[in-house]
């Protein structure tokens, strides 16, 4: 049996890095932000890496942080495999995909870089 459990610091324990110099005048460009809640279609509630609490951040300026080391933890956000947490085996930046492989079901799947992101919980197994 494998489970999440939460670290605490983020909701979604995913990783997202800010792609807008204009949010925040820069402080946050290219900084790492946890998503802690999805208030709607287009906004969020993030943590920073120092911890301070952003409301109303548009969705528009982050981008997934995708993992670079062979099995390190993702969570992949297509629809087919929402919120399931897997393990990178490959990541292809010139055709922009990546294979993983989900750990409950041991399934190999490949998901474009904007459907999986670097997973920052615990994982039980």
């Amino acid at each position: 049996v494998v489970s999440t459990q939460s670290t605490g610091s983020s909701g979604i324990n995913a990783e997202y890095g800010v792609v807008s110099e204009d949010f925040m005048n820069g402080k946050y460009y290219c900084k790492k932000l946890d998503i802690v809640d999805i208030t709607d279609d287009s906004t969020c509630v993030c943590r920073s890496e120092s911890g301070k609490l952003l409301e109303s951040v548009p969705q528009s300026i982050l981008e997934t942080v995708i993992p670079k080391q062979h099995g390190s933890l993702v969570m992949l956000l297509s629809k087919e495999n929402q919120f399931e947490i897997a393990e990178l085996e490959e990541k292809d930046s010139k055709s922009g995909v990546v294979i993983c492989l989900t750990l409950i079901e041991k399934d190999v799947v490949t998901v474009k870089f904007d459907e999986v992101c670097q997973y920052i919980g615990d994982v039980i197994r």
